[in-house]
């Protein structure tokens, strides 16, 4: 089962019983995922990831595979689908290094798999799921 997929169950198993317990799991495999995966805005020497709007607030639109934030970007008319679809990738540990300059820009939350799974968190708690999920890290 691919990493992706793994995270779908997870994501599944929290709307379905949001107990901690299963909130842990879907962040120790969010951050067990060797990259975090985002569509790519800006120009190629100042590459910025994608920052949509979800319930009237900026997201930080962030996704569990390469091919998942492509689709995204095509489906949302981001990208043609015969070009190729430029991704930025981050390791989690630097998404989180960098959480704090997205809230400086007004961006409230980071959420997955927009439009499969959705599971989210605000940006200002990532350093907090992560040092529950993996320790002071």
């Amino acid at each position: 089962m691919s990493e992706a997929v793994v995270t779908d169950v997870l994501a599944e198993a929290v709307r379905t019983d949001p107990s901690a317990a299963n909130q842990e799991r879907l962040w120790t495999a969010t951050f067990g995922l060797d990259r975090w995966w985002f569509v790519q805005r800006g120009e190629a020497d100042n590459p910025q990831p994608f920052v949509g709007v979800h319930q009237e607030q900026p997201f930080l639109m962030a996704f569990t595979s390469a091919q998942r934030a492509r689709g995204f970007a095509i489906e949302n008319g981001l990208a043609e689908a015969d070009v190729e679809v430029p991704v930025l990738a981050l390791a989690p540990q630097d998404a989180v290094a960098q959480a704090p300059v997205w809230l400086q820009q007004g961006i409230a939350a980071i959420t997955f798999d927009h439009g499969i799974s959705g599971y989210f968190a605000p940006l200002g708690n990532l350093p907090a799921i992560r040092s529950h999920v993996q320790g002071a890290a």
